[in-house]
Parts: structure tokens; C-alpha cells; sequence
């Protein structure tokens, strides 16, 4: 099977490089991430694991080494130590926590002697005193064997599966040009058959993938958030609100949902946990951890250009009248279908928000002309009650409308006059005009 050559690109913290003595050390240098895709390639965990131990003793020239006629060679060719080669070899080379790992050391006497090894030592001088805590540059030099088939990790797309990986070196990139982008020499290699071959170029980014705003329930959430008036925070805020709940210092956090965030330990097990972002701002794990599995899915080689999603996202945008739809990149499609799928649950969201308020007027009408009614008829019987007793009308309101009910079935009926219904006239029977006789 062909080999593929690629320098994968990487940085290194200026606070993970000391000195003992004549020799420099570099930590915790990461050359690989587990199941990372760079440029449509797959870098499984198990083929990652399989391969560390070849970095191990490896050269770490300076820059990626090339021969007379400007062509990448072996940092192990002969032009290359004579060359490239600054006193700088790989050690500890490991695969931890879902990481392909490696310290570099470096022979400060050997260093100074060539030009740009001075330079090196000059860096790491000025990283640990302080004065450049800029990230250092390095590139891993490996071969891979491809194999050609489809899939999806993480939500990106591969072609290639990296396989029986060995590692040739780790440049350390002294030069850069820009905004700080380092020259790493890529360029055709040359190989032992003294033929020339592409060299990939891969950019390995560290840091956890921001995922936040994936899915519906995502775009849900933040709708959600902006209807409630909470404020959003930067990725960087939650990150650094995260890293500081991690475990300890050799976890690290791959990737960031919204609500939730994904981290490896040391041994590589993944974990899910959830996040709250308070009021101030800050950003804290909650519950407890939940270990997880990372999903990767493969497709038949023979389907690699039938993107049947794309299209079929692609015909829902034309057909709903969104104009332009041809010329949209993959995330500008998914950003738009999601436009589309969540505004007709905004539409009866709304919709079902109108109906609600109308009931609740109708309910309140009904409940106005209810106690309306109710104290109408309160008032006509303690206007009724106060006429034959002690107590005034308001005392007659100030009761539960049943009792005024109980009252009036009780109450002797009233009689007008000044006869006493209750007794016998005490003057029947008597006659006045007799009385004078």
C-alpha cells in the first residue's frame, strides 16, 4: 500500500518548557488527537495508539529538513543531521488521554552550535523568564497508509482513514512570517525511491470544538435565552470557566455544547457533563459526569459524491422560495435549514400565544360579570336583613354571600305597623263605650 507523508502543524505553551542544567525540556508536545479529521483524513484512536511508540528517539530539527535542491527529505538522511539536526530529540512518547504525546529534550551544546539552534535556545530562555510567552511552533513529520473510504466524526466528513502511522520527526518551527504563521518548509518529499510525492499539510487544533450552536435544540436554547433576556458569553469565558472544573490539570475538554460539554481523563475515557452559566457570567460544571463513547460512522466508498442530505436540504430551501441556494457552503445551507425548520414552530408558538391571551380576556369577562352578579345579590339581602335587626347594611355585606343566603331562609317574615305579630291584641274583647256607662 502507497504511503502518504504529512507535517501536521501544532503549538506548544511557552510555561511547559524548563531547564536543568545544559538541557531544555518542551512538554506534553501533542503530535494527534484521537479520531481528529484534518483535511478530509481520519486519525483513529487505536491506529494513533499503535504508532506513538515510533516517535520515540526521533530527531526535532529545526524546520522540516530538505535536501540541496529544496526537496523535503527524512530528518534520519544524511543531509538532514548534517543540516538540520540542532541537539533535539523526541522522549516520552506516549498516547494519554486521547493524545499522542511527546517531550521534547534538548542539548543546549549542541544547540548553539548550529544558527538556529541558537535561536531555539535563545526562545526557550526568554519562555522561561517570561519575557516571550508567545506558543511555540512544531510540526510532526509521519507517514500514513490512506484507506479510501466515506464517513462522519464529529460532525465532519472524511474520505481516508490514517492507518499503520510512523513518525519521522518533530520539527520545531523557529521562523514565521505574518501574523504569526509559521514556515514549515512544505513542499514536494522525496522518497527513498528517489521520486517526488506531495507532503500534506495539516493544521491540529487542540483546543475544544465550539459546537454550541448545532442542532434545534440549540438554536431552541439561544431563542430561547434572547426571548428571556439572558445575556450570551464568549466561547473563551466558558472555556476557562470549564477548564478550571476539570478533575485536574491533565484532563482536557474536547468539545462544547450548548448546556453540556464533552471531556477525556487521562487513561482517553470520555465524559459528558452538564454546565450552567450564572448570572455573573460565570461558568460552572454541574450534576455528575457521565461516561460517553465517540461515535464514528463509515459510508461505501462508492458513494462519496452522492451527498443525499445536501441535496435533500438543498430541494427543501429552493422549494420554500430561498433564493441562491447553489452557491451556499455546507454551513451556510445547515444554517439556513435550520431558519427554515424552526420558523413555523416560532409561527405556532405565536400563534397558539395569541389564542391563550384571547381565552384568558374571555375567562376574565365571564369572571367580572359572575361577581357582578354576585354582589348585586349580596347587597339586595343585607338591604333586606338590616331592616328588622341591629346590624347595618355594610355588616350585612362583610359576610359570605351563603350566609346572607341562610339568613334570609331563617329571618321572620316583617310585618309594617306597630302590631306585635308575634302575640294577641291585649285590648280584644273590651268595649270603651261601655266602659263610660
Amino acid at each position: 500500500m502507497a504511503k502518504k507523508r504529512a507535517h501536521i502543524l501544532s503549538t506548544v505553551n511557552a510555561a511547559n518548557v524548563s531547564k536543568s542544567g545544559s538541557t531544555y525540556a518542551i512538554k506534553d508536545v501533542c503530535g494527534a488527537v484521537d479520531d481528529i479529521v484534518m483535511n478530509s483524513v481520519l486519525y483513529p484512536a487505536d491506529q494513533l495508539a499503535a504508532g506513538v511508540g515510533t516517535m520515540e528517539g526521533r530527531p526535532a530539527p529545526a524546520g522540516h529538513p530538505k535536501n540541496a535542491a529544496g526537496q523535503a527529505i527524512s530528518a534520519l538522511n544524511g543531509d538532514a543531521l548534517l543540516t538540520s539536526y540542532i541537539g533535539a530529540v523526541c522522549r516520552n512518547a506516549r498516547h494519554e488521554g486521547g493524545r499522542t504525546l511527546v517531550d521534547i529534550v534538548v542539548n543546549e551544546k549542541q544547540a548553539r552550535a548550529h544558527d538556529d539552534g541558537a535561536k531555539l535556545c535563545d526562545r526557550l530562555d526568554a519562555a522561561i523568564s517570561g519575557t516571550n510567552a508567545e506558543p511555540i511552533h512544531v510540526s510532526t513529520g509521519l507517514f500514513f497508509e490512506p484507506i479510501a473510504t466515506n464517513g462522519e466524526v464529529g460532525g465532519k466528513k472524511y474520505q481516508r482513514i490514517a492507518t499503520n502511522l510512523r513518525y519521522d520527526h518533530l520539527a520545531i518551527l523557529l521562523n514565521e512570517r505574518g501574523a504569526g504563521t509559521p514556515e514549515d518548509g512544505v513542499g514536494m518529499f522525496l522518497n527513498e525511491a528517489g521520486e517526488e510525492e506531495e507532503v500534506e499539510r495539516f493544521v491540529l487544533n487542540t483546543e475544544p470544538e465550539d459546537r454550541r450552536s448545532e442542532g434545534l435544540l440549540a438554536t431552541a436554547r439561544e431563542w430561547l435565552g434572547k426571548l428571556l433576556g439572558n445575556a450570551d458569553i464568549s466561547f473563551e469565558q466558558i472555556y476557562d470557566g470549564l477548564r478550571a472544573g476539570l478533575p485536574n490539570d491533565r484532563c482536557w475538554l474536547r468539545e462544547v455544547f450548548k448546556g453540556y460539554a464533552v471531556w477525556t481523563n487521562p487513561e482517553g475515557q470520555l465524559f459528558r457533563q452538564d454546565y450552567e452559566v450564572a448570572k455573573d457570567g460565570s461558568v460552572s460544571f454541574t450534576g455528575t459526569a457521565q461516561e460517553v463513547t465517540r461515535k464514528v460512522s463509515y459510508q461505501p466508498i462508492n458513494n462519496r459524491e452522492d451527498d443525499q442530505v445536501k441535496e435533500t436540504i438543498s430541494a427543501a430551501l429552493i422549494k420554500a422560495g430561498i433564493s441562491g441556494v447553489a452557491a451556499m457552503t455546507d454551513a451556510q445551507l445547515l444554517d439556513a435549514h435550520n431558519a427554515l425548520i424552526t420558523k413555523p414552530h416560532v409561527d405556532a408558538l405565536a400563534a397558539v400565544t395569541d389564542k391563550l391571551i384571547a381565552a384568558n380576556s374571555k375567562i376574565a369577562e365571564h369572571e367580572a360579570t359572575a361577581l357582578a352578579a354576585t354582589n348585586a345579590e349580596r347587597d339586595t339581602l343585607a338591604a333586606k336583613l338590616a331592616v328588622n335587626s341591629s346590624l347595618t347594611v355594610e355588616d350585612f355585606k362583610a359576610m359570605p354571600l351563603a350566609r346572607l343566603k341562610e339568613l334570609d331562609a331563617k329571618a321572620a317574615p316583617v310585618v309594617v305597623g306597630n302590631s306585635n305579630p308575634g302575640s294577641a291584641d291585649e285590648f280584644a274583647g273590651y268595649d270603651l263605650n261601655k266602659l263610660e256607662d
